[in-house]
């Protein structure tokens, strides 16, 4: 019982993965006045399956002057530190409790930029090493205000694992969010620049860098790097709803969801 609770949110995370790219997709296409994915399935609902098929059976090229065994590896690392995050995922029960989650998510953010580093540099392309070394510097630089708003909730409650937050916040009067609003804030827009999304895209800054680190993987390589960056930013949806917004096990999923669609129209505000 306690591997599938292991297992059970990282699939379900690739599940929703999926689908929120083609909520992504649909809100794009109305915005530039157009219906989006439609043709594949009712309402386009099987496009994701019918991309993801593409993707995989298109053939894995090798650029000739890469570091071929880091350029290889480098998606699949990536990857399954994504799905590590969703080990933190809080249970109320006692199986795969984190003593000390709130470390263990600061360190596997930490790690995680080395994905993009070593993709960029095992591409040998100079445009791949420059998104990979923007992105690099970006990402570093934002995990000092992380880790520092993160602790700000800590103080206030006086636990680092998930579970325990979660209880403390179970109370309707008692949101952490509402007590540290500034500390909030700065989550936010923290949030936005560890994820690389808009305004803080500088890691695919298509109108210079082509398509920044990942310009040179194809096929399987392009799609566990794609699948691996939007699993972070709705583990990071849902970290923020635990230890800032207050939730329960019935309305977890439902609110980090509402919290991430929020976002996106936020960017979709922006970008118009």
């Amino acid at each position: 019982m306690q591997l599938v609770s292991f297992i059970l949110p990282s699939v379900f995370a690739l599940v929703a993965v999926a689908w929120y790219t083609l909520f992504e997709r649909k809100v794009l296409g109305y915005i530039m006045n157009r219906k989006g994915p439609n043709k594949v399935g009712m309402l386009g609902l099987i496009q994701p399956l019918a991309d993801g098929v593409k993707l995989f059976s298109k053939e894995f090229i090798l650029p000739t002057f890469s570091n071929i065994l880091p350029f290889m590896l480098c998606p699949i690392v990536t990857f399954f530190i994504a799905l590590v995050f969703w080990l933190l995922y809080p249970f109320s029960t006692a199986e795969g409790v984190f003593t000390c989650g709130l470390l263990f998510y600061l360190a596997n953010s930490g790690v995680n930029v080395y994905g993009v580093l070593v993709a960029g540099w095992s591409s040998n392309s100079k445009y791949a090493l420059l998104g990979s070394m923007r992105g690099v510097a970006q990402s570093v630089s934002y995990e000092v205000s992380m880790a520092l708003t993160l602790l700000g909730g800590v103080y206030l409650v006086g636990v680092m694992n998930l579970q325990s937050m979660k209880l403390w916040q179970l109370s309707p009067v008692f949101v952490v969010g509402l007590v540290i609003i500034p500390f909030v804030c700065v989550w936010l827009i923290t949030m936005l620049a560890e994820t690389n999304r808009a305004p803080f895209d500088f890691v695919e800054g298509e109108s210079e860098l082509v398509s920044g680190f990942n310009v040179e993987y194809s096929s399987v390589g392009f799609a566990l790097i794609y699948m691996a960056e939007y699993a972070n930013m709705l583990f990071n949806s849902l970290f923020t709803c635990i230890m800032f917004l207050g939730v329960s096990d019935a309305l977890m999923s439902v609110e980090a969801c509402l919290f991430e669609f929020g976002g996106l129209f936020l960017v979709f505000d922006m970008m118009c």
